[in-house]
């Protein structure tokens, strides 16, 4: 027989703590050609670029391939820092953007599906094979990036639904260098799409390695343009072939049409993200990637807090009514779940819940409740009033 004594055991998961690292993982499609250790249409995850240098993609791959592959996946990192959760995927070189996103391909689906539902932010890389024309007739960008804006919509829909939303990004291949008759953003209507336009080289293509990096970084409401979290870590930057300095003003007329874009601020050293819109009108609730992530992070929360409330037993009052017991239950059980993993890191301002308390649960079998998310604000326009003062007056 034990000697007598006190025992003690630690419990574990009442706090509803999420997972660090859950809200940067992000996923990217390249067009390329197999690698030594990665065939086409296979999931690869690494969490530095050691991890995808070991499996082919490296720097000579990319030159003997005329493609950007491993420069992606740099600046990627360079951006978000080893440790970050990145999956990519090849895909031949003669699949378009339109097509890697159909939900009825084997391209970011299977990506998605692989990943497990993990993937907050996914992007498309474009190298199609040399002699490829861009059609850039009507929107100075390859019409195909247009095209994939439905098609990517209809696949982010999906995953919504499937209470695992992710927002999707793409590059503004093959910009012809015109602004006026530039493809309008603010008149789609998908608001799980975004389009980077500007390189650190000169070409037709997009950085959005980099920028995934930068928002994999940093907390779901922030903006990737953010001026305190510094600058870019890149030395150029480009607008199809020009530098951003050979016409700045070129890059307002880029943000005005609705895409994510490179800019300067006077005094401050550096490149910058212009800010983060999605593809639809400036007035919707959902037109920028940050308010996006937040509110993706929040339906998780939700559906991770209500799934498992399932199928339980509801009391009900001696009016048929739910419980008022078990109505205050549901709203403590999420405002927890919520308050401890977005309010207290100050991804929220606010968060409140409801249940009405005269359900009649006995008939309908369902439990209505109300979640509402008072969002942080943006100082995106700062108003001085600056002027000369004469005390004798």
């Amino acid at each position: 027989m034990a000697l007598p004594g006190v025992s003690i055991t630690l419990t574990n998961g009442a706090l509803g703590l999420v997972a660090p690292g859950e809200d940067s993982v992000v996923g990217i499609i390249f067009n390329g050609v197999a690698a030594s250790g990665l065939s086409l249409g296979v999931s690869f995850q690494g969490f530095d670029l050691a991890d995808f240098e070991a499996v082919g993609v490296t720097s000579a791959y990319d030159t003997t391939n005329s493609v950007e592959v491993w420069r992606h996946i740099k600046e990627f990192y360079d951006e978000a820092g080893e440790g970050a959760e990145l999956w990519i995927m090849i895909v031949s070189q003669a699949t378009n953007a339109q097509t890697i996103l159909d939900k009825t391909t084997a391209n970011a689906k299977k990506l998605l599906q692989d990943a497990g539902g993990r993937i907050r932010l996914l992007a498309v890389a474009r190298n199609p094979a040399g002699g490829y024309t861009p059609n850039t007739t009507a929107n100075e960008i390859d019409l195909d990036i247009v095209n994939a804006l439905t098609t990517g919509q209809a696949l982010a829909d999906d995953f919504q639904a499937a209470f695992t939303p992710v927002r999707i990004i793409l590059e503004a291949y093959a910009f012809t260098g015109t602004t006026s008759t530039l493809a309008n953003l603010k008149a789609q209507t998908k608001p799980n799409m975004a389009i980077l336009l500007g390189d650190t080289e000169s070409g037709a293509r997009s950085a959005v390695g980099l920028l995934l990096g930068r928002l994999a970084s940093v907390p779901v409401q922030r903006n990737p343009g953010r001026v305190k979290d510094g600058s870019l870590l890149i030395t150029a930057a480009y607008l199809g072939s020009a530098t951003l300095e050979s016409d700045e003003s070129k890059a307002t007329a880029i943000h005005d049409k609705g895409f994510i874009t490179f800019r300067k601020h006077p005094g401050k050293a550096g490149y910058y993200f212009s800010d983060d819109p999605t593809c639809v009108a400036a007035n919707d609730d959902y037109s920028s990637l940050a308010r996006g992530r937040v509110i993706d992070k929040a339906i998780r929360i939700a559906a991770e807090t209500f799934t498992n409330e399932l199928l339980d037993e509801v009391q009900i009052d001696a009016n048929g009514r739910i419980s008022t017991n078990k109505a205050k239950y549901y709203q403590a059980i999420i405002d927890n779940a919520v308050n401890t993993a977005m309010t207290a890191e100050g991804e929220i301002s606010a968060f409140e819940s409801f249940v009405d308390d005269q359900q009649n649960v006995l008939s309908t079998n369902k439990i209505c409740i109300e979640l509402r998310i008072t969002p942080v604000g943006y100082a995106k326009q700062i108003e001085i009033q600056l002027g000369f003062n004469n005390p004798a007056n």
